[in-house]
């Protein structure tokens, strides 16, 4: 009876174990873009996008919606991205786009794992992927601007 009570123990428990396992293998980073700040006010954000379509805004200053906001990301608006992403080739580009000026807001953005700092120069093709991102959020968050 015991070793039952014991076998009944282990089981749960490495069926709890692996529970948790699976939910953080489930929901992964696969798209992010934040915005830094400049001397200015320039808008400051940050956008998470997971592969369970949940996605993150956060607001931090200069913006017109601040704090955090969950969202549900479609298959379609991911794939938008993603396939965008493809297309301009955005695994082999730099990993960074910059020159010596100053007071810019500077850009990263992640995809699957590549991170590109974009301050100044990059090319028009990861601006238009940056702002496929940000048209994604404006239209969830109800606005026309940051």
């Amino acid at each position: 009876m015991r070793y039952i009570f014991i076998f009944l123990v282990f089981l749960y428990s490495s069926c709890n174990l692996s529970s948790s396992s699976t939910y953080g293998i489930q929901k992964k980073l696969i798209i992010s873009l934040n915005k830094t700040a400049c001397f200015g006010t320039c808008p400051v954000y940050k956008i998470k996008i997971y592969n369970n379509q949940s996605a993150i805004f956060e607001g931090v200053k200069f913006v017109e919606k601040e704090g955090s906001y969950n969202f549900k990301i479609s298959k379609k608006e991911i794939n938008t991205i993603l396939n965008k992403a493809k297309k301009i080739n955005f695994q082999k580009m730099e990993d960074e786009y910059t020159e010596l000026i100053t007071d810019l807001p500077t850009t990263y953005i992640m995809i699957n794992n590549k991170q590109i700092k974009d301050y100044y120069g990059a090319p028009k093709e990861l601006k238009e992927l940056e702002e496929i991102i940000e048209n994604i959020f404006l239209n969830k968050l109800g606005l026309n601007s940051f």
